[in-house]
């Protein structure tokens, strides 16, 4: 037997026992059941440290956490006698403060501290089987989505890899499942040596590590050569063991879009780290995460940067100029689960 047959029987079974196992994760799942939920009080507390006493300009922007179908930002509150404005980029629609430090330098201050607060409730997200979780498309909201960005292209070896993995599969569905299996057994979760973190797809494509960043720009490219809209969602993950404490990073997953179904979330690095959850992260997400930012290649409103690969930490600018020297933090406190 040759060796592109049997990958091709390979997949077809491995294709098939996927079906089955997320046939009966559906028909187990309650549909009376209640969603489980977590709320959340999350403070993001961010230092700008050393900034020069010639500065005459200082802006930043930071990203608000989404309001959506699975997920609600109940309110927010800002520490500190800082000028604010809520400001919203026409992209993606993701919305932002942006704090006008200009005034700092008057002070006679080089530093500048602020925490803000606030309050957001999460939902186990299951479009599959809860009706009021699928959120539909016209074809003028799905093209950003079927469009390369920087650092996810579609052609090349992505799409090399994507019509070898799954090209020749009947539906859309199938083929972002095929393609996430081969991501998830394939991609090893690995931040060791240089390159990885930057949401790479031909990165990850070629060193086969990283983090959560390449998995789903990975799966991104490969969704989107294959005509599937695919998007990425940028944000914090929550201990699940824990009810409170310093969240060490950001994290990041992925949605795709089948027009049966709308858009179904994935997040292969978790599954990579967790093989027994890979169906758990297929099509289906936990409570356990906020997210903050849709997209990539993020243009700033107001800004004079070039624009964001994503968009988690703040952004800073003193006299029109990206400005580096900012530490940041994330603490979180339970106030309900369900």
């Amino acid at each position: 037997m040759s060796y592109i047959l049997a990958k091709s029987l390979t997949n077809r079974f491995s294709l098939l026992a996927a079906l089955i196992i997320i046939g009966f994760t559906a028909y187990f799942y309650p549909s009376n059941e209640r969603t489980p939920s977590r709320t959340i009080e999350l403070t993001y507390t961010f230092t700008i440290s050393d900034i020069s006493s010639e500065a005459t300009d200082i802006h930043v922007w930071v990203p608000l956490p989404l309001t959506n179908n699975h997920q609600k930002l109940e309110s927010l509150n800002v520490f500190g006698d800082w000028l604010y404005e809520k400001v919203e980029e026409d992209e993606y629609g993701n919305k932002f403060l942006n704090f006008d430090l200009s005034n700092l330098r008057a002070s006679g201050a080089n530093n500048a501290t602020i925490s803000i607060n606030y309050i957001i409730v999460r939902y186990t997200s299951y479009p599959l089987k809860e009706k009021r979780t699928r959120v539909f498309a016209g074809p003028e909201n799905l093209a950003r989505f079927l469009a390369p960005d920087r650092l996810i292209p579609i052609n090349g070896i992505i799409a090399a890899e994507a019509e070898q993995t799954a090209g020749d599969v009947d539906t859309a569905f199938n083929r972002a499942r095929m393609l996430y299996d081969h991501i998830v057994e394939t991609v090893v979760y690995d931040k060791s040596g240089t390159g990885w973190g930057r949401g790479d797809a031909i990165y990850a494509c070629d060193v086969r590590k990283g983090n959560c960043t390449d998995f789903h720009s990975l799966f991104i490219g490969e969704a989107r050569a294959l005509n599937i809209p695919a998007k990425f969602i940028m944000g914090v993950s929550l201990p699940e063991d824990k009810s409170e404490g310093v969240i060490p990073g950001y994290h990041c997953w992925g949605e795709f879009y089948v027009s049966q179904n709308g858009w179904l979330p994935i997040d292969a690095s978790e599954a990579s780290k967790f093989p027994e959850k890979k169906d758990v992260y297929f099509a289906r997400l936990d409570e356990h995460r906020i997210a903050f930012t849709i997209g990539r290649d993020i243009k700033l409103p107001g800004s004079d940067s070039e624009p964001l690969n994503y968009s988690i930490f703040p952004h800073v600018e003193v006299d029109g100029q990206t400005y580096n020297n900012v530490e940041t933090s994330f603490f979180f406190k339970d106030i309900k689960r369900d």
